[in-house]
């Protein structure tokens, strides 16, 4: 199933100063902060990085490389109010590579609560905490000290954010003191207790509920990005394993074949060599009876016989050692021919490839383009690869075999995909009995086709344990 998806960005802002540079969203300043390894190295305003999207202008130092970021929305008191941790790559150029295309305020607008940094718990949205399960592999989740990193770049303040003037909520909050303390002298006068000379209990309480909620989230974000990363390893780690298996299993396969042509090129000649010996029997017997029967006649006719023999036997052999060089030689001939017409059809072939892909681009390469410069994604899915972003160059090869496409993706053959397909859509064992029927009982569903493995993960336990097919 092929869905096309638009997102629709602000388009292209050409603003000169700093302070149109801001954009204010209910008092917030949005910008975007780049890392290297562990370190800030650079930070811009949004609807800089807007630019830079819109293939306006380039970053050249960040130039074939692929850098983490941070989407981070700023309050008037520089504390951090939400943030979205994305990777993005930069070509040759500087300019955004790819089809990078990531809703960051959608994302922020539907994530979850994380650590507080100051203004209560912030927003995050990461790898393992992502609203749009599509685009977590686009993602990455943070460190023990990545808030802190961020938290210390905004409140550096190189981007000259218009911090709200505090002095006056100094002023304000001494006034508000002043009009307390002859509240609580008016009242002392007459004997009675003043609201402020009363317990803040309740102020504890709520701020102690926010800083625990806080140090929840924050807990909550640590164990899901942990969980996160051992998933990941242990996934790298089960597909690194049935690589190897497979390579294995390959293996075990050519050395079968060549012991069983082995097996059969020793029957031949244990064959021939009993023809000989027969032969040879026969020979030596008739020999035998002629001696006994001539005396010294017989003896010479047994000599110049066996000569004969022996002529004979050298002629033949050396006659068969002849025509077995000879067809050596003519199937070496052949095989050499046939290598060279193989080469010559795979060059002709992915000429034509070539020609058939550049055709069929370029046949719609304008409606193509023009989808593409609007905003239009073009996204399939697919079981085992769910939610698959189609680049524009890579249409083709998509319209033309969608499962090999897949499968490809998918880093299996196209036979493995189909059987894990079937699978997928069926989880029974697939094991058949005398008369061809199936077993037929439910098992468990292998979710990944890298991790399926036809024979043995399409079988039930008892099947899968007794070695039957």
């Amino acid at each position: 199933m092929l869905l096309f998806r638009e997102i629709s960005f602000d388009g292209m802002l050409r603003r000169h100063n700093r302070a149109q540079r801001e954009v204010y969203l209910g008092g917030l300043r949005e910008a975007v902060i780049f890392f290297s390894d562990i370190a800030v190295v650079k930070e811009m305003f949004f609807v800089e990085f807007e630019a830079v999207l819109d293939d306006v202008v380039g970053i050249p130092d960040f130039a074939n490389s692929e850098l983490r970021a941070a989407f981070v929305q700023i309050d008037d008191k520089l504390s951090v109010l939400g943030l979205v941790l994305f990777s993005i790559s930069f070509d040759s150029r500087g300019r955004v590579a790819g089809h990078w295309n990531i809703p960051l305020r959608h994302l922020l607008d539907h994530a979850s609560f994380g650590p507080d940094l100051g203004a209560g718990p912030v927003r995050v949205a990461c790898r393992s905490a992502c609203p749009v399960a599509w685009y977590r592999r686009q993602l990455w989740d943070p460190d023990a000290g990545t808030f802190n990193q961020i938290s210390t770049a905004v409140m550096r303040n190189r981007l000259g954010i218009i911090v709200e003037e505090r002095g006056k909520q100094r002023a304000g909050a001494g006034n508000v003191a002043n009009f307390f303390k002859a509240a609580d002298k008016k009242l002392s006068t007459q004997g009675v207790s003043s609201p402020a000379s009363l317990p803040s209990a309740p102020v504890f309480h709520r701020r102690y509920r926010q800083k625990l909620r806080a140090a929840r989230h924050a807990e909550k974000l640590t164990l899901a990005a942990q969980a996160e990363s051992f998933n990941s390893a242990l996934e790298a780690q089960a597909e690194g394993f049935t690589r190897q298996l497979r390579e294995r299993e390959a293996l075990i396969q050519q050395q079968k074949a060549k012991l069983d042509e082995l097996l059969k090129t020793e029957q031949e000649l244990q064959g021939h060599l009993d023809r000989q010996q027969r032969l040879m029997q026969e020979k030596t017997q008739e020999l035998e009876a002629l001696v006994i029967k001539g005396g010294q006649d017989s003896e010479r006719q047994m000599i110049e016989l066996r000569k004969s023999y022996a002529e004979d036997l050298e002629r033949r052999l050396h006659t068969q050692s002849i025509s077995l060089e000879e067809a050596l030689h003519k199937r070496e001939r052949e095989l050499y021919q046939r290598a060279t017409e193989i080469v010559e059809l795979r060059g002709e072939l992915s000429s034509l490839r070539e020609k058939n892909r550049a055709l069929m681009i370029g046949s719609d390469d304008k409606l193509l383009k023009t989808m593409v410069e609007k905003g239009v994604v073009f996204v399939a899915y697919h079981p085992g690869v769910e939610h698959l972003v189609i680049a524009q160059d890579e249409m083709p090869e998509y319209l033309r075999d969608p499962l090999a496409y897949v499968a490809s993706r998918c880093e299996v053959s196209s036979e493995q995909y189909r059987d894990w397909l079937a699978h997928y859509r069926l989880p029974i064992c697939r094991a058949t009995d005398d008369d061809m029927q199936y077993c037929g009982q439910p098992i468990k569903k292998v979710m990944r086709p890298m991790l399926f493995r036809p024979g043995e993960s399409d079988r039930c336990q008892h099947h899968s344990d007794s070695g039957l097919s």
